[in-house]
């Protein structure tokens, strides 16, 4: 079947969420003019993206104003949307994404796996599945980070994913000692590659939705962080053809994608060990940071006292 999708391309501030959500509602509605019936808004999109506390005061419930607004964009448009928020449910921060219909209910979520770096700090991963089954089809979702482990495309034969969602916040790393300009080069274009990859080797379309604009953030225990969102959302089809991408601008792309299950490809996927690409040994340096973040994490007392909080809002 031909389906029109869009990615949306957009910055967003943490503790704005009603201006955030409004900035949204403007894209989505420039896209659904254009015929997307699908639409895909950047990982965080209402919660901001930051390595500080702040964002648990962006938190809500499992389902908060954001799933409340998502289902009433989504009937009143007749598409499905899909973002992720910071979730609290039982204690706990969740990276949740979320996709809702055209009858306005919620088709099903995914919780984004692998913390990485400084999130770690933040909301911890959740190991379940990332299909969500819908009246088109299978739609797979890879919350920025997993994108580039191994499982994600393991999984995506497994569980029959017929379209790949990338919901992406993924700053460009600064340049320090240990981090080469090549490196960074390297990282930008892995961004900018992603659905290409995803789609010659799945054989199924993929829409990437990354931020765009200024990422500050204080990391714990880390330097000051003042760098940028490069953009590059993307959207590929299943044969791998580039359809639409974006620079970093903030904007939207719409474009029609085949989802055909007689195209999908089943070669076993092996990767890189832990990851799906190859890279610079540098990325294993993260490893260490996520450690010390999960311990973090686990014994803040003043975490389990915010999630309960939002949770119950």
């Amino acid at each position: 079947m031909k389906l029109k999708v869009a990615a949306i391309q957009m910055s967003s501030v943490i503790n704005e969420a009603d201006a955030n959500r409004s900035r949204a509602e403007k894209h989505i509605e420039h896209a659904a003019r254009e015929g997307a019936k699908l639409i895909l808004l950047p990982e965080l999109m209402p919660t901001g993206y930051g390595w500080t506390r702040d964002i648990w005061d962006a938190a809500e419930p499992t389902n908060g104003k954001t799933v409340q607004w998502m289902c009433d964009i989504s009937k009143s448009h007749g598409i499905y949307l899909g973002t992720s928020y910071l979730e609290a449910c039982n204690g706990d921060f969740y990276n949740t994404f979320v996709l809702t219909d055209p009858d306005g209910h919620e088709s099903g979520r995914v919780r984004k796996r692998n913390v990485p770096a400084y999130e770690a700090f933040f909301y911890r991963g959740f190991k379940g599945s990332h299909v969500i089954k819908t009246e088109i089809g299978n739609i797979g979702v890879g919350i920025c980070y997993d994108s580039w482990f191994s499982f994600l495309p393991k999984i995506a034969q497994q569980e029959d994913f017929d379209l790949l969602l990338l919901p992406h916040s993924s700053p460009i790393p600064q340049k320090r000692n240990h981090i080469a300009q090549e490196h960074i080069d390297r990282f930008i274009a892995d961004v900018g590659m992603a659905t290409e990859r995803y789609s010659k080797l799945l054989g199924i379309p993929v829409v990437l939705s990354n931020k765009c604009g200024e990422f500050r953030s204080s990391a714990p225990f880390g330097p000051y962080e003042r760098t940028t969102f490069p953009g590059l959302s993307t959207i590929s089809d299943a044969d791998g053809l580039v359809k639409a991408q974006l620079g970093n601008e903030e904007s939207v792309i719409v474009a029609e994608v085949t989802l055909d299950k007689t195209a999908k490809r089943k070669i076993p996927f092996q990767g890189h060990g832990r990851w799906a690409w190859e890279g610079p040994w540098q990325r294993n340096i993260m490893i260490v940071v996520e450690f010390f973040g999960r311990l973090s994490y686990g014994l803040s007392k003043s975490r389990k006292a915010k999630a309960l909080q939002a949770g119950n809002l």
